[in-house]
Parts: C-alpha cells; sequence; structure tokens
C-alpha cells in the first residue's frame, strides 16, 4: 500500500502567487484558494494618534475542482508605500487581491487596508466582495491605530495593543494565524508570524517589522538620532511615525505588506 508523502509519492503542489498574473492549473485536481489583499501604510502625525495603516482582508475558498483546460485571472495588491516627509503626510491605502475564472461566478475581491492619516483617525481593514456561491470564508483586516492592524484568518483581524501611556508601549497587532510563517502553509491551511514589530523610540528599529500578516510597529522621535515605522507583514499595515518638534526628517512611516495569493492542491 503506498503511504501519502512516503518514497514514489509527489507531493501536492502549493503554488505562491505574489505579483499580478494569468494562471492556468498544471495538474487536473481539487485545491483550496486563500486570498490577502495588501496593507496600507502608516501616516507621520505630529502628534500621538491613531495613524498607522489597515491591513488587508483575507478570503478562503475551500474547495474548487480545476482542470488543466481552465484559466484564473489573479491580481495581487501591493501595499501601501512609506512615506518620509519634512511635514505631515498621510500614508497610501494597500492594494485589492482579487480572483476571477473558471468555476467561479464573478470576482472575489480582498479589499486593501486603508492609509494611516496624520489627522489621527482610525484606519478602516479591507473588506471581502464578491459572489458567495463558492463557499468562501472571509474576514476583514485589522484596523490601523498607532501601529498597524493584522491579516484575520479566524475572525476580523486584530488591532494593535491599547497598553500604557501617550506614545508607549503600543507594538503592532499580531495575526490569529497558526504560527509557523507563511512557508509553513500547506493542504487548505495558512499560517502566519508569532508577532507585530515593536515600537521604538530614538532609534532605527531593525525589529519593528512584522512578522507575516502581522502589522508594523510605530517609530518615535524626539531627537535627531530619529526611528521609523516598522513595515507590516504580508497583507498587514504599517506602523506611524511620530517626530517631536522639529524632527520630520529623522525618519519615516512603515509599508504596508504585499497581498498574496496561495493555491494548494488537495488531491
Amino acid at each position: 500500500m503506498a503511504v501519502l508523502g512516503g518514497a514514489g509519492v509527489p507531493a501536492l503542489p502549493q503554488i505562491t502567487i505574489n505579483k499580478s498574473q494569468t494562471w492556468v492549473p498544471s495538474q487536473d485536481g481539487t485545491v483550496c484558494i486563500h486570498v490577502v489583499g495588501a496593507g496600507g501604510s502608516g501616516a507621520i502625525a505630529a502628534s500621538y494618534g491613531n495613524a498607522a495603516g489597515a491591513a488587508g482582508a483575507y478570503a478562503k475558498i475551500p474547495s474548487l475542482a480545476v482542470t488543466t483546460s481552465g484559466s484564473f485571472t489573479l491580481v495581487v495588491g501591493v501595499g501601501g508605500a512609506f512615506r518620509t516627509a519634512s511635514a505631515q503626510a498621510n500614508g497610501s491605502a494597500g492594494g485589492n487581491s482579487t480572483i476571477a475564472g473558471t468555476g467561479i461566478t464573478g470576482t472575489l475581491t480582498c479589499g486593501g487596508g486603508a492609509a494611516g492619516t496624520y489627522a489621527g483617525g482610525a484606519a478602516a481593514g479591507g473588506a471581502v466582495s464578491g459572489s458567495a456561491n463558492q463557499g468562501w470564508a472571509g474576514y476583514s483586516g485589522g484596523v490601523g491605530n498607532v501601529s498597524g492592524g493584522a491579516v484575520g484568518i479566524f475572525a476580523t483581524g486584530n488591532v494593535s495593543s491599547t497598553s500604557g501611556s501617550g506614545a508607549y508601549q503600543r507594538d503592532g497587532a499580531a495575526t490569529d494565524a497558526a504560527f509557523g510563517g507563511l512557508a509553513m502553509s500547506g493542504h487548505g491551511a495558512i499560517c502566519g508570524g508569532t508577532a507585530g514589530g515593536l515600537w521604538s523610540q530614538n532609534v532605527f528599529n531593525v525589529y519593528g517589522d512584522g512578522d507575516d500578516f502581522c502589522g508594523g510597529g510605530y517609530g518615535y522621535a524626539t531627537g535627531s538620532s530619529g526611528a521609523t515605522g516598522g513595515k507590516g507583514g504580508v497583507g498587514a499595515g504599517g506602523g506611524s511615525f511620530f517626530p517631536s518638534g522639529e524632527y520630520y526628517t529623522y525618519g519615516n512611516s512603515g509599508a504596508g505588506g504585499n497581498g498574496i495569493i496561495l493555491i494548494q492542491y488537495l488531491s
């Protein structure tokens, strides 16, 4: 009897789509498809407030029959670009990730996360839209506040912690996905990182970037040593940057994470 995964038994393909393209299945079978919108970037703001980027939406088509005669149009959202400026500046919204093609009615869209704004209003997470006839499950991305919002796999994405006071102790939000990172995904499951990026003060923070699906931390500068907002992980929001006084030029906000589409053969 053959053993799944044993010698002579080929592994089922898993295709990672990180740029827009037309995809033609390489073999007949049944696939699970995960779609993640891109994260928005953080703003540069003169005072403490909600200025980080929000996360993109997530959706899963659990089972879809595909053949080599089929074709799919895949669009992968691009994360909002970081901002660097000598004055207050809004971030940029993340792009939508979409899938349409053989066996799918209409277009399934996972919206990108909204940009952080220097006025301080919380940025809205991306939303899922499209035909529900595929039996997909989907959730909106986490809101951006001081630090970036996270992608939600089992529920609406998480928001960064509100512990502490003033501009302190608010790291990027963590995802609710199973741990291990995106590379550990397989056979119907999608995995993410363990933590959002750490906030920093007066340090160009190498730990500010979020893990996969986790938000970037914010940077806070009270001197010319500066700080930077952390990048959002895949699909997650970027952290904001708060300069004190004239220190705008000593840092930048965090970019939003690019979206992704993951296609996993189940049989």
